[in-house]
């Protein structure tokens, strides 16, 4: 069996395996990427990039032709009711600048970006196409991984073992590290349109009982749109002609209509869509000796906290450091390693409860909790103090949940301010 050594193994190409790739080749050390797939993979789907995400891409040389690539800067977010009535503005330029706004784009724009980047480090090697089959041990520490390379089965060794695999890590199975995987009953269609002339450029969300309608900029000529369908209606609403499903996001209101009716004509079959279902993913460690998990592989969050692949990038920093420190004492222990999973675990955690929260209150079809759900965005929007915490927390700069006092401002401002 061929064997091919190197410092770190990093199976899966996605961001935050990337840019973990990217910081460490640049201090000297070899490192190789494993994924499946072959990229760019396309998708019918658009993300955020939030400001945490957007000083690391400075930090590694991508912001500035990120920006160049066309994509879609955000300064305000905008919520409505479904039937159309504002609820909420949130406005990403009160945040401190430089980084007081989003990036919304393809994620393939991203992606090539980094692949140009790992092309031109000599350090690095990247293996693509390629199917992880197991780890490779030596007594209980982790030292290396085999995989089916073009039809031939490698050894690759290493001290360190990255899983960046996703939520159904296959390395995190390796690990043997237990973990929980929750499947939301929601998910949501997507799909790409051409942005209508009308379309201002702040991003639009429309919530009603258990419905929320999406409409997100991606360039100066494409627009995302998500709609809510939960997962077991998904087959019913499939054998449907997608005429149907058009039909019922044109009747939300009549903005909504006059908006996309015309981009909705390019959409005549469900091979134009995609179905986006939402998970959580919590796993009782991040480390063995010898390896690691990152992003959402460790930590998958439901989307609605838009913190996914920015949390896999500020992983990738933290590991990097983690991984660093390893190879000064010479030590890739669990312990060793550990340092990284204490570094991110509590803002993971406080990001991933918080994105559960949001799944709970957002998609609700019952009365009281889409009242409560309107009275909290109503509250946000005239309360600053509460703004600019929940803005800084979902943009990942000051991970600070709103505690209970702020809930009960936001759910019953009068009586606060009657005080």
């Amino acid at each position: 069996m061929p064997v091919k050594k190197s410092d770190l193994l990093i199976v899966g190409g996605g961001a935050g395996g990337m840019v973990l790739a990217l910081v460490l080749a640049r201090k000297g050390f070899r490192v190789s990427i494993l994924d499946r797939q072959d990229p760019p993979m396309p998708a019918p789907r658009g993300e955020i990039l939030q400001p945490n995400g957007l000083k690391i891409l400075n930090r590694i040389g991508i912001l500035s032709g990120l920006l160049r690539a066309g994509v879609h800067r955000c300064d305000r977010v905008r919520f409505y009711q479904g039937a159309g009535e504002h609820l909420c503005t949130i406005d990403y330029t009160r945040l401190l600048p430089p980084y007081n706004y989003a990036l919304i784009l393809l994620p393939e724009i991203l992606q090539q970006l980094l692949l140009e980047k790992l092309k031109a480090e000599p350090h690095i090697e990247t293996y693509w196409d390629t199917s992880f089959r197991d780890v490779i041990r030596e007594g209980q520490q982790v030292i290396g991984l085999s995989a089916d390379v073009c039809g031939q089965t490698v050894s690759f060794h290493a001290p360190v073992v990255v899983g960046a695999d996703g939520l159904r890590s296959r390395v995190r199975d390796a690990f043997q590290i237990k973990h929980q995987l929750y499947a939301y009953a929601d998910g949501y269609v997507t799909m790409v349109v051409d942005r209508p002339p009308g379309f201002q450029r702040d991003v639009r969300y429309y919530l009603g009982k258990e419905m929320i309608f999406g409409a997100f900029p991606v360039s100066k000529n494409r627009i995302y749109l998500f709609y809510l369908v939960p997962t077991d209606r998904l087959q019913r609403t499939h054998d449907k002609s997608i005429d149907h499903l058009k039909r019922e996001i044109l009747s939300l209101n009549s903005e909504v209509n006059a908006l996309f009716t015309e981009p909705l004509e390019a959409i005549s079959s469900w091979e134009q869509c995609s179905y986006m279902r939402c998970f959580r993913v919590i796993s009782n460690s991040w480390v063995v000796n010898g390896g690691a998990l990152l992003g959402d592989a460790a930590h998958a969050m439901n989307p609605h906290v838009a913190q996914g692949r920015n949390s896999a990038m500020e992983d990738a920093l933290a590991l990097a450091k983690a991984i660093e420190d390893c190879f000064k004492q010479g030590i890739f222990s669990k312990e060793a390693l550990g340092g990284y999973e204490t570094a991110r675990r509590r803002d993971v955690d406080s990001l991933q409860k918080i994105g559960h929260e949001m799944a709970w209150l957002w998609n609700s079809g019952f009365s009281p909790v889409v009242w409560a759900r309107d009275r909290v965005f109503r509250s946000l929007h005239v309360q600053g103090r509460l703004h600019d915490k929940m803005l800084n927390t979902v943009a990942g700069l000051e991970i600070s949940p709103l505690n209970l006092a702020d809930r009960c401002r936001a759910l019953f401002p009068e009586q606060f301010d009657a005080v």
